[in-house]
């Protein structure tokens, strides 16, 4: 059996996975490819990679951006490379892009079944009854699925696929990776600490400034965690860049946070784990987030966790109480109490970040590969579905709005 994965843009996370399954299929002398359609983009901030050794990567457009590259064009040579590869299975990311329409349009007229890998949920934004009925034709021609957790299972079942052919286990991280790097640092924590001009003790949130983040909210909460603690409050550091940068910066000036408030910039792959290992808990405060790969990151760093509830992974990594704290993110209050729980006790946050650890154990690459693995079986063995007239001319319609 030859896999073939398709992403944009090939990242860190990306590559650790596709190596996991890789290996994961080398056990039964089958093989995954990788491709991507662009090295680089203006979505992630993340430098191009190379590919792993236990699975093959093609690239389609070495020299371009993503944003530079049409859907005729994305169409064209996705086909092209396709052709040569003769895959038997197909792993596709969503439903929308340029890129996952060309491979289903490639795939069905070739008998490849297609897998969906998908981590949108019923509450990541208003459903309306149009969108929602396109999108169960366009999903009724996969024949499996591979998504991030239990609440990704339960839109692609409201969008007709049979919850027996979707598996858990999209978005994961290499574990290892963030452990051993969170350990080193604290290890060297002194040396470390000065190096990235990190403060004693700080809460820790990492993501694109951008609306859906809820930044703002949380700066509103730091400020009234400052103003309630008894003891000596913490810091809070901010990794990551963006539009909003220049306002969260004006906010923090306003609310008497500048002093306090840390804006290191975006950390790269290899940087993070430091952040992490010196942090003493992590926030994720979003609005909106579909699954959030920090969390696995956090988790795995040995942190205890404030995962807004609206977070994808919230049912999967966070335990309330064992390994942190699930917040409404609009409640700022709720938000500060917790930041004043967490900090306030040394052995309830040893403990958390253990349980962490122990949570997101069954969360790492290997069940991206076994996962993978079970989708692909899956699809081989469904009925092959066709794509008619209609879903040619939905298809391409779509791929060039």
């Amino acid at each position: 059996m030859h896999a073939v994965v398709l992403f944009a843009q090939l990242g860190p996370y990306h590559v650790a996975r596709l190596e996991a399954a890789g290996k994961r299929f080398a056990v039964d002398g089958n093989a995954v490819t990788g491709i991507e359609v662009t090295r680089t983009g203006a979505l992630y901030a993340w430098a191009p990679v190379e590919g792993g050794h236990a699975f093959r990567k093609i690239t389609l457009f070495d020299q371009r951006a993503y944003e530079d590259v049409t859907p005729d064009q994305i169409d064209t040579a996705l086909s092209a490379a396709l052709d040569t590869l003769h895959p038997d299975v197909m792993a596709i990311p969503g439903w929308s892009s340029p890129e996952a329409l060309s491979a289903l349009r490639w795939a069905l007229p070739h008998g490849v079944p297609a897998i969906l890998m998908s981590d949108s949920a019923r509450i990541d934004a208003p459903r309306r009854p149009l969108g929602e009925a396109i999108k169960r034709r366009i999903v009724s021609r996969f024949s499996a699925g591979l998504v991030a957790g239990s609440r990704h299972v339960d839109y692609l079942a409201d969008l007709g696929m049979p919850a027996e052919r979707v598996v858990m286990g999209y978005d994961t991280v290499d574990n290892a990776h963030f452990a051993d790097g969170a350990d080193a640092a604290r290890a060297d924590a002194q040396a470390r600490r000065h190096a990235l001009k990190l403060p004693e003790h700080y809460f820790l949130s990492s993501c694109r400034f951008i609306a859906k983040k809820n930044l703002d909210g949380l700066l509103v909460a730091y400020a009234r965690y400052r103003e309630q603690i008894t003891g000596t409050p913490w810091d809070l550091v901010l990794c990551g860049d963006g539009e909003l940068r220049p306002t969260l910066e004006a906010q923090a000036k306003g609310l008497g946070l500048a002093e306090h408030l840390h804006f290191p910039g975006f950390a790269g792959y290899d940087e993070l784990p430091t952040f992490y290992g010196l942090a003493g808990a992590f926030i994720q405060a979003s609005t909106v987030e579909q699954w959030g790969l920090v969390v696995n990151e956090a988790a795995a760093a040995g942190l205890p966790l404030l995962v807004s509830e609206p977070s994808g992974c919230a049912p999967e990594l966070v335990d309330p109480g064992r390994n942190g704290f699930l917040f409404d993110p609009r409640d700022s209050d709720a938000l500060a109490a917790l930041m004043g729980r967490v900090a306030g006790d040394r052995s309830d946050r040893t403990a958390m970040g253990a349980a962490s650890r122990a949570i997101v154990a069954d969360w790492g690459t290997a069940r991206f590969a076994e996962g993978l693995h079970q989708a692909a079986t899956i699809a081989l063995r469904a009925p092959p579905p066709q794509l008619g007239w209609i879903d040619r001319l939905l298809t391409q319609r779509l791929m060039r709005r």
